[in-house]
C-alpha cells in the first residue's frame, strides 16, 4: 500500500523548514491570513505499471504461515502553488520551491518516504482574482514514483501425499 500520509508529511515539513513559511493543503479552510505561503494537493491519478506485480515469499514468525509480499512502483502527481501579494515574491518562492524538489528534498523524500521525484514541471503563472484583489500565484506539478508493498499471510502446506 502507498503511504500517502507519510509522503505528505515529509513534503510539508521539508518545505516549511526550507522556505520558512506556512505550507498548507489546498481546499483546507485554515488558509494563512498573511502572505506568503505555499499550497499543495494531490492532483492526478495514481498510475500503476502495466507489468505484473512482483511477488516474493518471506518467512513468517509462525511455522504455519508464510508471507507473500506484492511489490510495484506506482506514480502519482501533486500540485504546488506559491501564493503572495506581489508577483516577484510569488515567482521567487516558486523557484525556491522547485529547487527543493530537484535538489534539497530529493534525498529527504527517498530516505523518509520511500519516494523519488520523477519530474518537477515548468513553473507557470496561476494568478487568481479574489474579490477586487489579485492573489499572485506561481505553480507547477511534480510527478513522484514510490513503492507499494502489500503483505499477505498464507498458510503453509504441511503434508502432501504423492502417489
Amino acid at each position: 500500500m502507498i503511504d500517502l500520509e507519510q509522503v505528505r508529511s515529509v513534503i510539508a515539513a521539508g518545505l516549511y523548514s526550507h522556505l520558512n513559511m506556512p505550507v498548507v493543503e489546498t481546499d483546507v479552510e485554515e488558509t494563512p491570513a498573511a502572505y506568503p505561503f505555499i499550497k499543495y494537493g494531490f492532483s492526478g491519478p495514481v498510475l500503476f505499471p502495466d507489468k505484473p506485480v512482483s511477488v516474493t515469499v518471506i518467512p513468517s514468525s509462525t511455522p504455519d504461515e508464510v508471507i507473500e509480499r506484492y511489490t510495484e512502483q506506482p506514480s502519482f502527481r501533486m500540485t504546488f502553488l506559491s501564493c503572495s501579494d506581489r508577483p516577484a515574491a510569488s515567482l521567487t518562492n516558486a523557484i525556491r520551491l522547485h529547487d527543493w524538489f530537484r535538489i534539497f528534498g530529493y534525498g529527504e523524500l527517498k530516505r523518509n518516504a520511500n519516494t523519488v521525484v520523477v519530474t518537477a514541471g515548468d513553473i507557470q503563472n496561476r494568478d487568481v482574482q479574489i474579490g477586487s484583489a489579485w492573489e499572485r500565484r506561481h505553480g507547477f506539478e511534480v510527478t513522484f514514483r514510490t513503492t507499494s508493498i502489500i503483505d499477505m499471510q498464507q498458510p503453509t502446506i504441511e503434508l502432501i501425499n504423492w502417489k
